[in-house]
């Protein structure tokens, strides 16, 4: 039990995008604050070194509690860490955001392509988002506020824009990622049939760092996998634990999902997941790849 880390907090299931890129929305809700802090008073010491992450699924600047709760983390001691849109980032927020004590932000800007934006998001708002992310970077390089940007791409074709993508945002001293991609559970609504140009060939089995990715959803569901949106292989809910993750995980329920990985038994997420080639023991495939700003 000593790997236990908590990867990702969802303050909040809500977003104000519906993307035809994105997995359906599961759950409609920002979490209680009364969970929210049982949640961070029981488990703060198994919060991810590198930062929690303060989303799973939906888009964090929606929660109208987001400040008041990366503040009670952060007199924790632990670092926090969001993805967001964008759209939210903007000047009437970015006084706030600066001095918030938030350690890391990525933006998912996809792709630098209008009309590509406009496919894969659903809105028309590339314009708003590079606008917001830029005029963000420069004010907190103003403050000397040492809050760390992160660009993503998501590979969605060819991979043309790859260069293009990381230069324009190392020119603003920016850093870019690149995502893979695959169809999350078999609910994108976009076709991408096309683009998924995997290598399947590897033997599917455990997934690597199952104690190591534990999400906590909004309604307090606990789950071990990115791509388990609808927690349809939650552990059990913190609620029902005294909100302690270490009693929780003594349950079985993670023996139980374990055993029925290496068994070839797919349940649930499990049994329409694409996602897993990239956390298999052998696989050379990586969902994240980061490229720093020089």
């Amino acid at each position: 039990m000593s790997n236990i880390a908590i990867k990702n907090l969802e303050v909040t299931s809500i977003c104000n995008y519906k993307c035809p890129i994105c997995v359906r929305n599961p759950r409609s809700g920002h979490m209680r604050m009364d969970d929210f802090y049982k949640t961070v008073d029981k488990n703060y010491h198994l919060f991810n070194d590198n930062g929690v992450w303060l989303h799973f699924y939906g888009e964090p600047l929606t929660d109208p509690n987001f400040l008041s709760r990366v503040s009670y983390i952060k007199s924790k001691g632990a670092k926090t860490r969001i993805s967001t849109n964008g759209s939210l980032l903007t000047e009437r927020r970015r006084h706030a955001l600066a001095t918030s004590g938030l350690d890391y932000i990525v933006v998912s800007i996809s792709t630098l392509d209008r009309e590509t934006y406009k496919r894969t998001r659903g809105v028309d708002k590339l314009p708003l988002v590079l606008k917001n992310l830029l005029e963000f970077k420069k004010y907190i390089d103003y403050l000397k506020i040492p809050i760390q940007l992160q660009a993503v791409m998501i590979d969605t074709g060819d991979g043309s824009e790859r260069n293009e993508f990381i230069e324009y945002f190392h020119d603003h001293g920016i850093h870019a990622a690149f995502h893979n991609f695959t169809n999350r559970a078999n609910s994108i609504e976009l076709d991408l049939s096309l683009v998924d140009k995997h290598d399947y060939s590897v033997k599917r089995g455990l997934c690597k760092g199952l104690e190591e990715k534990i999400g906590i959803l909004s309604n307090c569901d606990v789950v071990t996998c990115y791509s388990d949106f609808e927690g349809q292989n939650s552990l059990g809910n913190l609620r029902d634990y005294d909100y302690s993750l270490e009693a929780l995980m003594k349950n079985g329920k993670l023996d139980e999902h374990k055993a029925n990985l290496k068994n070839q038994v797919y349940q649930g997420a499990c049994a329409s997941c694409s996602d897993w080639i990239y956390y298999q023991e052998d696989s050379t495939e990586k969902y994240v790849m980061v490229y720093p700003a020089p």
